[in-house]
């Protein structure tokens, strides 16, 4: 009795895949979209905000898409949440769409953002490039937002105003734009922003990592990130040291291990709850783990050569190495929320385990032609149920003993 129903909504979602890459993507990615990829993330936005604001076909959305299953419940910080998926920051910069991915669309977690003290238009357009035949992206979008009034604004609108109810956890991603850093008051700025927006967002992400914005990354520096995390810890902790707000900081995967191991401690020491790795990479070469040897990044691709950070499948086992490193050097003392070339539901035990992660991010994926869907989520905590139903868990809590391990990702 209970198969007929499970085809039919197999059916039902193999029709929405179609649909979506026959004839959405496409819709997204033409015209203007085929020289400026980020054209088809604004249409995107915007049709989801339209959706967001209509309450019956939003209420169709969350009846159908989100995949609940009680074994996939976690925590970050002090929050629980449905499941340990979510979106990564960069894609809704300006808090336009959360609630859609959120509860209609069933991610677990999303991080908005980076916001910035600071009105910014960000580097000269076009700054997104597709690398189709590495299933990743070149970024060096340089931080564009609408500052924190507006976002404030906005949040407001729809966490107070119009009451809207969350499941999943709202991180905001806080950082400096060029114009802090070129005025010599970005510590300053990142203080001022994360005050401003403080009582917004269940969690907060400190951005010291992207290489498209001159001066971030230099906040890495160990004597640098210390005046930082100590300027900020004030806002996060109380005077015992306890957490007033889980702090996540987002650090690059290409931080050389003495330096990351130095600035998790100091965040440790101030007070921060987890780290969030990774962001973009720079890097085109990494070494292969088993010959030492130096190999290429990415592969044949006409915009391989362009400047920015390459995100998606190219930067997926540098990110979980550098995830694993975090585990270890932290002793298992801080949450990580890892983010980089999250594709599969592999990909998230892969991190849950080895990468000794709490919750995933994925965002490239996400948006790339051949694995884009509304489904996108579903799919995933779907098959990361019967993973653990395969190895006979019963929650997300017996991840802690296989924290740091190589398990393998049983059949499914």
């Amino acid at each position: 009795m209970l198969e007929i129903p499970r085809r039919a909504e197999d059916i039902t979602r193999a029709g929405v895949d179609f649909t979506h890459r026959k004839l959405v993507h496409p819709w997204l990615t033409r015209g203007e979209a085929q020289k400026d990829r980020e054209t088809a993330h604004e249409r995107a936005l915007t049709a989801m905000e339209w959706v967001q604001n209509h309450d019956n076909v939003m209420s169709a959305f969350k009846r159908f898409f989100p995949y609940r299953d009680q074994i996939l419940e976690t925590t970050v910080g002090d929050w629980d949440i449905p499941n340990p998926l979510g979106i990564a920051a960069g894609f809704d910069k300006n808090a336009r769409a959360h609630h859609f991915l959120g509860e209609g669309l069933g991610f677990g977690l999303v991080t908005v953002g980076s916001v910035t003290k600071v009105r910014y238009d960000g580097n000269t357009r076009p700054r997104i490039f597709d690398l189709p035949n590495n299933d990743g992206l070149i970024n060096r979008m340089g931080f564009p937002g609408d500052g924190t009034d507006a976002v404030e604004e906005r949040l407001i609108d729809d966490l107070f105003d119009k009451g809207i109810a969350q499941s999943y956890i709202l991180f905001l991603s806080i950082a400096a734009s060029k114009p802090s850093f070129d005025a010599g008051t970005a510590i300053e700025d990142y203080f001022a922003a994360a005050k401003q927006m403080w009582r917004y967002g269940r969690a907060h992400e400190i951005n010291v990592s992207s290489p498209n914005t001159p001066g971030v990354k230099g906040l890495q520096e160990p004597d640098v990130f210390r005046d930082l995390a100590q300027t900020l810890k004030p806002l996060y902790t109380f005077l015992d040291g306890t957490p007033r707000k889980p702090l996540f900081y987002k650090f690059s995967p290409d931080l050389p291990k003495e330096k990351l191991e130095e600035d998790i401690k100091t965040a440790i020491d101030n007070g921060a709850t987890g780290i969030s790795v990774t962001n973009t990479t720079t890097v085109r070469a990494i070494e292969d783990p088993e010959t030492r040897e130096l190999r290429e990044l990415l592969g044949p691709d006409v915009h391989r050569e362009e400047m920015g950070g390459i995100s998606g499948a190219p930067l997926r086992e540098k990110a979980l190495e550098v995830s694993h490193q975090v585990f270890e050097m932290s002793g298992g003392k801080v949450q990580i929320k890892r983010a980089g070339g999250i594709q599969t539901a592999e990909d998230v035990w892969n991190a849950l385990t080895y990468g000794g992660a709490t919750v995933v991010e994925t965002l490239t994926a996400f948006v790339r032609p051949n694995t884009s869907t509304p489904n996108f989520a579903h799919y995933i905590l779907r098959d990361l149920a019967s993973a653990m139903r395969a190895y006979d868990m019963k929650s997300m809590g017996d991840f802690k003993d296989l924290s740091g391990k190589r398990v393998p990702f049983p059949k499914i």
